[in-house]
């Protein structure tokens, strides 16, 4: 109780700025719990490509089960990929064929964006931590 009291006096009366996308209301919230003065200030946007055809030729090609591997690197690309294979009508088609991919991951953000449509990573990386980037 008295490092909530302690972290409260600390930020009472402070303006900080808030430079970040992912979870940015949550964020605000917290500062303000603790009574600072937040300022949202959104600095990265996700977006889709400009020019949605080469992904959607790579959609077409995919689907044609001519891939043996696909390593997803963020959980927000899977999803960009299912946005762009709902509007292209290829939704189902790139969902069988993720089925009968081997589907590598880096860390948790893809597995549960695999997740989210029934599926798993075959082959999870381990978890990034301190101790193992430091022994690099």
């Amino acid at each position: 109780m008295q490092t909530d009291l302690i972290s409260m006096l600390e930020l009472n009366g402070r303006r900080i700025v808030v430079p970040e996308t992912r979870e940015l209301g949550r964020l605000v919230r917290m500062l303000e719990e603790r009574g600072a003065e937040a300022i949202p200030c959104p600095m990265i946007a996700i977006r889709d490509a400009p020019n949605a055809e080469p992904v959607a030729a790579w959609l077409r090609w995919f689907v044609k089960g001519t891939c043996d591997d696909l390593v997803l690197m963020t959980g927000e690309g899977l999803r960009r990929l299912l946005g762009l294979a709902r509007r292209t009508e290829l939704e189902s088609a790139f969902l069988d064929a993720l089925r009968t991919t081997r589907k590598i991951t880096r860390g948790p953000k893809p597995v549960r964006a695999l997740r989210e449509v029934g599926l798993d990573a075959d082959i999870p990386a381990d978890e990034p931590t301190t101790k193992v980037l430091s022994q690099r």
